[in-house]
């Protein structure tokens, strides 16, 4: 809405502010190391907008403008972001009060020039960093109104502010910034907040550990956290914890929900919610009309067993209580098929009915201590295909495929020499001139112009960077999932390289090599790619994991009535491939046979299929061949796609708890002033410079399932270890071979600081000592 005239705009009207973002600049003892890449982010009302990233400077010029739709009230947030591969880290922030500047300017902005100053996150009497410029414009806006609103809502505020008066805790303080707003010291912890501190809810308690930090601990749960509790926190985990819950019991409530014959067409009596509606079935007792009782007969299904009933629940969903163990379910037992008498009576004393996670059931005889699927009240094996080995721990099917990899194994090693510059195209030539076989030896990478020795480091950081070059998109090899989804998928458009199917059986061998030599690699496909790769069957759930849009799009197809509602679909579709609108038939004639009630579930299949195999099976296969060629896919059996993911690109978040726990010192200790220096950096950088640190240190930013304990070296396992060595003056150096830091004795934090941050960002490349 365009702001015309005083009377337009007033404390929540919207109107059109013009936003110019010139230039920052930063105070000297802050602009120093190397400069940063930087860009602007300005938040209003819960919208954003970006500038451009300008390189490598101290001094940013963006000179951008933006048209934002605010109201009187807005508060424009600036933040200064350092951007990185797949987000931004905030570097510094500042704000405006709009209707404070209106004030000033009685209700017109022509050109108002701004100096903002910019503060640490969280920070609000902390060191200034810099100043941000801007240009505010807008039309004339009516104070008087907003003036009015103010006046009639000072009541209400005072009062609120009159009722939060109660005793702050203790080392607690409020103090005011600049602008007259309160905000609280915690000087037990040395940090400062907006929000009011509250007394600790009934059960908690402070405490302070060894090292002078403060925790708390709930004696309701007997726990422990480093974060201070309050009555909304702690509201919000139980809702929180409500949800999961009640997910967690509509998903077992669910499990028959695909088993063939249930929620069918057929099913007249409980309409199309009674056996695929979410939820869990009423208990005996809630409200709901009783429709049937033991003797009632609908859709030619015949009585009801005796002792059940058919009830309706208030939302006019059908459900079915069995009297005799006093239980409810959305199936209708009729359908199940599988109710006999034996099966009504009773358990024996001491024996209990459980559900394996596949949905299976079993007994569970207490007083034996032992599980069968042979029912005690029948003999009959209800799955006699089931095994009870069901399951098997992510750790113990790693353990089977590293013995495969083991048992394999070949003797010697396979050298393979790679520049920086050209590292795709070197690696390419390199592995597909190799026997795939010899593949499994021992690597032996080396860079050109580098003389640093393979212990493992130099593979490590190989297979991270030479991933990151294959599956970049710009390569037209793969595609992001979809614009909010940064999961990797076959580009159907990389048929426009002559040579794309030899790209991927290349890639294919690059992935089982890395499986089977235990690398990480730098991103990871989508969920869905991972079962093709282990030959499992799609369904609709897999559109959700990397389009929620379009899978919505599939539900409500799935879930309407396409005989009142004519949507005009057949069985094709069509797509975009290199600008080129092209049409596919889902099956032969499709483009004549129309969408219905009845055959909308092939519809829903095939367009699945159709998503992700479209224009990708020839790539899909020739990814595979290359795989096979290294390692057999029957290797991987026992995992599935998210394993296979974890496998293959390790966990990315960093415990920096975990990480001191499992690090070993040499001419240091625990104690040493420099190691507690080294700590107290690692816990200031954002996560971004900590996986780089990482890199620097191990030669990959990914770690093991089993965390920094299961970091591995060059002969196995090995921790992560800080050295003794070389002079204050010198710059610390890593051995990514050995996970080894190699820590000079500096004499101040200051000078540690600077001396990490320049290695972990400036350093490429290996040399030999």
């Amino acid at each position: 809405t365009e702001s015309n005239g005083p009377a337009s705009a007033s404390g929540s009207t919207l109107f059109q502010l013009n936003v110019a973002i010139n230039s920052a600049k930063f105070v000297p003892n802050v602009a120093r190391g190397a400069p940063p890449d930087l860009l602007c982010e300005v938040a209003f009302d819960g919208n954003t907008k970006r500038t451009e990233t300008r390189k490598k400077t101290w001094k940013p010029a963006w000179n951008e403008d933006f048209t934002l739709l605010v109201t009187a009230r807005s508060k424009l947030d600036f933040k200064l972001m350092k951007p990185s591969r797949s987000s931004a880290t905030l570097f510094c922030q500042g704000s405006v009060d709009l209707l404070q500047k209106l004030t000033e300017s009685n209700g017109l902005l022509r050109n108002k020039k701004l100096t903002i100053p910019l503060a640490a996150e969280g920070r609000p009497d902390g060191q200034r960093l810099g100043e941000l410029l801007v240009t505010l414009t807008c039309d004339q806006v009516n104070m008087s109104a907003i003036q009015q609103q103010s006046q009639q809502s000072t009541g209400a505020a005072t009062g609120d502010s009159n009722n939060s008066g109660e005793d702050l805790p203790p080392g607690w303080e409020m103090r005011r910034d600049a602008r007259g707003r309160p905000y609280y010291v915690d000087h037990n912890n040395r940090t400062t907040t907006w929000e009011r501190p509250s007394p600790l809810p009934p059960g908690w308690e402070r405490r302070t550990d060894p090292n002078g930090r403060t925790y708390y601990v709930d004696h309701n749960t007997r726990t422990t956290t480093w974060q201070r509790p309050s009555t909304n926190l702690l509201q919000a985990q139980q809702n929180f914890q409500d949800w999961r819950n009640a997910q967690n019991f509509q998903d077992f409530a669910n499990r028959f929900i695909n088993m063939p014959g249930a929620g069918g067409a057929g099913n007249a009596d409980a309409g199309s919610g009674s056996e695929t509606g979410n939820g869990t079935a009423p208990t005996a007792g809630t409200g709901g009309s009783s429709t049937t009782g033991s003797g009632s007969e609908d859709g030619g299904l015949g009585p009801l067993p005796e002792g059940w009933e058919k009830r309706i629940d208030p939302q006019g969903r059908a459900y079915f209580v069995n009297h005799r163990n006093r239980t409810t379910q959305w199936e209708d037992p009729r359908r199940l098929g599988n109710l006999k008498p034996d099966e009504e009576r009773p358990l024996p004393e001491g024996w209990e009915i459980r559900y394996t996670r596949e949905g299976l059931k079993y007994f569970v005889d207490h007083n034996t201590r032992s599980t069968t699927f042979t029912d005690p009240r029948t003999g009959i094996n209800v799955h006699p295909s089931a095994t009870m080995q069901y399951e098997r721990h992510f750790q113990w099917k790693l353990g089977q495929f590293r013995y495969h990899c083991q048992s394999n194994a070949l003797q010697g090693h396979v050298k393979i020499q790679v520049s920086r510059q050209n590292l795709m195209e070197d690696s390419f030539h390199q592995i597909m001139r190799i026997d795939p076989v010899d593949l499994r030896k021992r690597l032996y990478i080396q860079f050109k112009g580098e003389e640093g020795l393979d212990y493992g480091g130099l593979a490590r950081e190989w297979f991270f960077h030479l991933s990151h070059e294959l599956m970049n998109p710009m390569y037209c090899l793969f595609e992001y999932a979809s614009n909010n989804n940064y999961s990797l998928q076959i580009n159907p458009g990389s048929s426009i390289n002559p040579d794309h199917l030899q790209y991927f059986r290349f890639i294919g061998r690059f992935i089982a090599m890395a499986l089977y030599h235990g690398k990480f690699i730098d991103n990871g496909f989508t969920l869905p790619f991972y079962k093709m790769m282990l030959n499992k069957p799609l369904n609709l759930k897999d559109i959700e994991t990397v389009d929620n849009s379009y899978y919505n799009s599939l539900l409500s197809i799935r879930d309407s009535d396409l005989e009142e509602c004519d949507l005009g679909m057949y069985f094709s579709v069509d797509y975009e491939v290199l600008g080129e609108i092209r049409e596919h038939e889902l099956k032969p004639g499709g483009r004549d046979i129309p969408v219905n009630n009845d055959n909308k579930e092939d519809y829903i299949q095939l367009i699945v299929e159709w998503r992700f195999r479209r224009g990708v099976q020839e790539q899909m296969n020739a990814f595979l061949n290359g795989f096979k060629e290294v390692i057999p896919l029957e290797w991987l059996r026992y995992f599935d796609e998210r394993e296979l993911e974890l496998m293959l690109c390790g966990m990315q978040e960093i415990d920096v708890d975990d990480w001191e726990r499992s690090t070993i010192y040499r001419h240091y200790n625990r104690s040493s002033k420099q190691v507690q220096w080294l700590w107290r950096f690692v816990r200031e950088l954002d996560n971004e410079k900590r996986t780089r640190l990482l890199q620097f240190v191990t030669g990959t930013c990914r770690l093991p399932v089993g965390g920094f304990a299961e970091l591995i070296g060059s002969n196995g396992p090995q921790k992560f270890c800080v050295e003794k060595c070389g002079k204050e003056t010198s710059l610390p150096r890593s051995h990514t071979c050995f996970n080894r830091l190699d820590l000079p004795p500096y004499k101040s934090y200051e000078q540690l600081k600077e001396k990490l941050l320049y290695a972990i960002e400036e350093t490429e490349g290996f040399t030999q000592e």
